[in-house]
């Protein structure tokens, strides 16, 4: 979720909904099941009172976005930059909590990064893209849910996505256009690792599956949702408050499908125009060029 102002690709991603389960499974997909025994036991430790949890991402997402680094490149809990390394160090978190390392130790999966990944009840993550500034080699991001519930999500254009527990699952978080939101009552704990693609992934990702009960489905964005959305925006812009107004346009992304849309050119809509806002249209220009880049001709 870092910034890479002027970014541009040769392949744009689509704001558009996969059309099929082939198109889904190149996004997102379970890897293989996780024995409930040993998530039970990560379950204990993930809600110590003693971690400290960091919010570094509030630029990115709603309040409540939550983070606890276990491997990074230099062993520091406090350093959340996503970069290319090729021998993480553990934290002194993950040496506490030795029922997290066993399993990543076990796992045998060529590891960047890891962290623990909390949102808060009713937290989201904006419309984004994520390794765009790294190597091109391939690489994914898997996630174990620990602590989850049913209205937490991995959402896509026009899909949602439950990462159920009891299960690795892998999301291709550059091709993915993608958020994740928790609108459930309790928080959702995630165990995430970015890996390179090694001999023991490629072979889980050869069989992967995703079940069609864990897919949903968004309702299309009508005309009359729009303007009733944009007119609640406005509403609140004129009142002075443009954090206000630019959540109830960027949450719509995990509400709707936005028919090829994108929450940035709602924004645009809604600051457009509007005297006194051009830095804050400006602002979202650029972290669009982040998700949607340039196609270069």
């Amino acid at each position: 979720m870092q910034s890479t102002k002027g970014t541009d690709s040769s392949k744009a991603p689509s704001a558009k909904a996969p059309e099929s389960l082939d198109q889904y499974l190149k996004f997102v997909s379970l890897l293989k099941p996780i024995d409930a025994n040993i998530l039970d036991a990560l379950q204990n430790e993930v809600l110590n009172p003693d971690i400290d949890w960091h919010e570094p991402y509030s630029e990115y997402a709603s309040p409540g976005l939550q983070v606890a680094v276990l491997l990074s490149p230099d062993g520091e809990e406090n350093n959340f930059s996503w970069k290319d390394c090729k021998a993480p160090k553990e934290t002194p978190l993950l040496a506490r909590l030795t029922n997290l390392k066993a399993l990543l130790a076990g796992l045998g999966f060529n590891i960047m990064a890891s962290r623990l990944l909390k949102l808060q009840p009713g937290t989201y993550l904006h419309e984004h893209r994520d390794y765009v500034f790294l190597e091109e080699v391939p690489r994914f991001r898997l996630h174990v849910p620990i602590v989850t519930n049913p209205a937490a999500h991995i959402v896509m254009p026009g899909t949602t996505v439950h990462m159920s527990r009891g299960y690795l699952w892998k999301l291709n978080p550059k091709e993915a256009v993608h958020s994740a939101c928790n609108f459930g009552q309790e928080a959702r704990i995630h165990l995430m690792m970015d890996c390179y693609v090694n001999d023991t992934l490629a072979e889980l990702v050869a069989a992967e599956s995703l079940p069609s009960d864990n897919l949903k489905k968004l309702p299309v964005l009508t005309a009359e949702d729009k303007a009733r959305v944009l007119k609640e925006g406005r509403s609140l812009v004129e009142a002075g408050k443009q954090t206000e107004a630019e959540d109830v346009i960027l949450r719509q992304f995990c509400y709707f499908d936005l028919n090829g849309e994108t929450t940035y050119q709602l924004l645009y809509e809604l600051y457009g125009g509007v005297t006194g806002c051009e830095e804050r249209l400006e602002y979202w220009r650029t972290r669009a060029q982040d998700v949607y880049p340039v196609v270069k001709h």
